[in-house]
C-alpha cells in the first residue's frame, strides 16, 4: 500500500425534524419567521431548496467535541485588536499549535499591523458543507404562539426541515507537527520559534525554515486520533431545545491515502423508505484509487438506519472493513494511529 499521508472520509448525519443552522429571519412580512440556510438545486427541471449546515458550523461543532472527548485545553478566541472607536476589529486564537491540538488540525490566522509579523496556518482538515441529500429534503414551519397574561398571543414561526446530511473531508495528516516559515507565509510565529526551540528541530527550505516536532510522529497520531473521536461522537447545532437532534455519523467512511482528493463524496441517494449507500460508486472509487489507498476503508453504519444494510454487511473482506460508527473509528485508531 502507499505512504499514508492524508484521512478522507464521508459521513451521514440523520436530521429528520431538526433546526441546526440558522440564516436569520425571514424577509419582507416574515420577520417573525426564523429560517434555516437552504440554497437552490435543479432536480428533474424544477429548482428544490436544499437544506445545508455550514462547514464554519459544523466544524465549530468537531472542535468543541474534539477538545471535549480528548480533554484538550481549548485554544479560545480572543481580541487581538481594536477599532479606533474601541470595538473589537481582529480575533484569533493562540496561535499555538504546540500546545493546542486544536490549532495544528483547524489552523489560525492573524494579519500582522505594521511591523508586526502576519502569521497564517491553512487548515489541515478540509471539510464540505452538511448538505441534504436527493429524495430526502422536506421543508416545515413550526407556528407557535407567546401567550400573554393580557393583550393578544404573539405569533412567530420557526422553520426547519427533515433530512439526512450528507459530508466530505480530508485530514492533510502529514503536516501535523510540522510548521513551515516561508518568507511572507509564516505559519509558527516566531515568539513561538523561540519559545520551543528545545521541542523543535529547523530543517532548511531554500532560504526558507521548516520547523518540525521532535516528537511530530507521536504528535501526528494522537492528534489525528483525538479528531476522529470527535468526528465520531460528534455533537452540537441550534435550537436544540425545541428541534433536539443526535448528530453523531449514522454512516462514517474512513480511509488512508497517499494523496489529498476526498475521493467518498455524493455517495448516498434517498429514493427508498431509508437513505442508501450507493455501492457500485463506492466500489469504482476504490478500484479506481486503489494505488493511492494506505489503508482497507473503513465503513460504520448504525444498525437500521441504511436500506441497503445487508448488501454493505456483505462487501466486507480483507480491504473493505464493517462496523458501527464508533467501531470502525476505534479500529482505524488502533491500526494505523498507534
Amino acid at each position: 500500500m502507499s505512504t499514508l499521508k492524508n484521512i478522507t472520509g464521508s459521513l451521514l448525519i440523520d436530521a429528520r425534524a431538526v433546526f441546526l443552522n440558522g440564516a436569520g429571519l425571514g424577509a419582507g412580512e416574515d420577520r417573525n419567521k426564523v429560517i434555516t440556510k437552504t440554497f437552490s438545486e435543479k432536480v428533474n427541471g424544477k429548482f428544490e431548496k436544499v437544506p445545508y449546515v455550514s462547514a464554519q458550523a459544523w466544524r465549530r461543532w468537531l472542535r468543541n467535541t474534539t477538545n471535549e472527548e480528548n480533554n484538550w485545553t481549548p485554544s479560545d478566541l480572543q481580541a487581538i485588536d481594536q477599532s479606533a472607536k474601541g470595538s473589537t476589529s481582529k480575533i484569533s486564537t493562540y496561535l499555538n499549535p504546540v500546545d493546542y491540538p486544536e490549532d495544528d488540525l483547524f489552523g489560525y490566522m492573524r494579519s500582522g499591523k505594521g511591523n508586526e509579523e502576519s502569521v497564517q496556518r491553512t487548515s489541515p482538515f478540509k471539510t464540505s458543507i452538511l448538505k441534504g441529500i436527493q429524495g430526502k429534503r422536506v421543508m416545515n414551519t413550526d407556528e407557535a404562539f407567546v401567550h400573554l397574561k393580557e393583550g393578544t398571543p404573539l405569533p412567530y414561526s420557526t422553520e426547519f426541515y427533515s433530512t439526512h446530511l450528507e459530508g466530505f473531508f480530508n485530514l492533510e495528516y502529514f503536516r501535523l507537527g510540522v510548521y513551515d516559515n516561508l518568507g511572507s507565509h509564516v505559519e509558527l510565529a516566531k515568539e513561538f520559534v523561540d519559545e520551543y526551540k528545545d521541542q523543535l528541530e529547523t530543517s532548511p527550505i531554500g532560504k526558507f525554515e521548516r520547523h518540525t516536532l521532535k516528537d511530530a510522529g507521536q504528535k501526528r497520531n494522537q492528534r489525528a486520533a483525538g479528531l476522529l473521536k470527535g468526528l465520531a461522537h460528534l455533537r452540537g447545532g441550534a435550537k436544540m431545545a425545541a428541534f433536539g437532534a443526535d448528530v453523531s455519523p449514522k454512516v462514517l467512511i474512513l480511509a488512508g491515502m497517499e494523496c489529498a482528493n476526498p475521493i467518498f463524496n455524493d455517495l448516498f441517494e434517498g429514493n427508498g423508505v431509508k437513505p442508501a449507500l450507493k455501492i457500485d460508486a463506492l466500489l469504482e472509487i476504490i478500484e479506481d484509487y486503489k494505488s493511492k489507498l494506505s489503508t482497507p476503508v473503513y465503513i460504520g453504519i448504525r444498525s437500521g438506519y441504511i436500506e441497503n444494510e445487508d448488501l454493505i454487511k456483505g462487501l466486507e473482506n480483507g480491504f473493505i472493513r464493517i462496523g458501527s460508527p464508533i467501531s470502525v473509528t476505534n479500529l482505524f485508531i488502533e491500526k494505523h494511529l498507534k
